[in-house]
């Protein structure tokens, strides 16, 4: 009887699922990506393109990412964290993965892994070889940006604890401190010290497989770098569908933000909107009302500054951006309804909406804006 009644409870969660209708959802391009990555992929002979899939692979969905460029042919994904990687690995992702944040010692030893990991320190050797002996590893290099990495006069005893722990070198890794100017010199720097190390590894008799220090701006300016920049970048934004610059026109945004009207109300001239009455209507107006904000993913600093769009219209946000609320003009529309479809980010580009536009209005960068969106938000694979 008791088997029975779960059963039956299990069955009632089930059809409450199938006919949840989420009020914001976070829409993936199954073809944006696909093209991204092969765009990419195309920009240079000899370069392949490793996805960035870390912090939620940057808003649009970990797990909903690593799905569709899992047949893509990726020679493997990189992630930050063993979480990360345990998450790609319980959903069957068959693409290998490089863990490129510190991980813990103790989070090695609890059962053998088929991940890579970034190493720079003796106490990531020492906990490899004695819990996950059969990984591979990528020798972090600190070639000028001073954050993680092992420095060049340090590499080749480094090298040689590495040996001496019976460790596969798979690759030799570093970071560029920017990638839209070739020509700084403090890139031109780091560019010699990554050949530095190259030689250094020769010498040491060790052969990786994989050499990266590019990310998403240099391979999107690798003619200006060409054939420095190793066989692999790490692509990141670029895959998503955004150049940081906002030149290339060949990438796609792969992400839209959609939201739903749930309260219409009319305003009288001199009504005031939201925390601390920031808006005052200088006439009649009708509003409506969003049950998404700040926590969602919607700046605060759009706050009687940003729009979202409703049937191609343009809608001013009002007031401040609540916690779970906002307020928009919707005196534009013909005949508004509450359920109809708000979108908040737009996958154009051009749309006063668009991620790359918000976070030039906000003073910040696209990174930030797509990773501040919620990860509780429903993500939903289009094509």
């Amino acid at each position: 009887m008791k088997i029975k009644l779960i059963d039956e409870v299990m069955n009632i969660f089930s059809l409450f699922r199938k006919k949840y209708r989420s009020l914001n959802t976070i829409e993936v391009s199954k073809n944006a990506l696909l093209k991204n990555y092969s765009y990419l992929h195309s920009l240079e002979d000899g370069l392949g393109v490793a996805p960035v899939l870390k912090s939620n692979a940057y808003g649009h969905g970990l797990v909903q990412v690593a799905k569709i460029l899992d047949k893509a042919g990726a020679p493997f994904f990189c992630v930050d964290s063993i979480y990360e990687g345990y998450e790609l690995l319980k959903n069957h992702i068959k693409t290998p993965v490089l863990i490129m944040g510190y991980v813990s010692p103790e989070n090695l030893h609890v059962k053998k892994l088929p991940f890579s990991y970034a190493v720079y320190s003796s106490e990531q050797i020492s906990a490899i070889s004695k819990y996950q002996p059969q990984a591979g590893v990528h020798v972090f290099v600190d070639t000028g940006m001073h954050r993680e990495g092992i420095g060049l006069s340090e590499l080749p005893d480094f090298l040689e604890e590495i040996r001496s722990n019976n460790l596969n070198v798979e690759g030799l890794m570093s970071h560029l401190g920017s990638g839209a100017d070739a020509k700084n010199a403090l890139i031109e720097k780091q560019l010699k010290n990554f050949e530095a190390a190259w030689e250094i590894v020769k010498v040491n008799n060790f052969a990786p497989k994989w050499m990266h220090i590019a990310a998403s701006e240099a391979l999107l300016n690798h003619t200006e770098y060409k054939g420095r920049l190793g066989n692999i970048a790490r692509s990141g934004i670029a895959v998503y569908g955004i150049d940081p610059s906002g030149q290339d026109k060949n990438l796609q945004p792969a992400l839209r933000f959609v939201s739903t009207l749930t309260q219409i109300k009319s305003l009288r001239k001199g009504d005031s909107v939201g925390y601390d009455f920031t808006y005052t209507a200088k006439g009649d107006m009708v509003i409506g009302v969003l049950p998404l904000g700040y926590f969602d993913g919607l700046e605060r600093r759009l706050s009687n500054n940003g729009f979202v769009m409703i049937d191609d219209v343009e809608c001013p946000i009002l007031g401040r951006v609540s916690m779970n609320i906002t307020t928009i003009d919707i005196t534009a529309l013909k005949n508004p309804e509450v359920g109809e479809s708000v979108i908040v980010y737009s996958d154009n580009p051009s749309d006063k909406n668009s991620v790359f536009t918000v976070a030039r209005e906000c003073d910040t960068i696209p990174y930030d804006i797509l990773v501040g969106l919620a990860g509780t938000t429903k993500r939903e694979v289009v094509r």
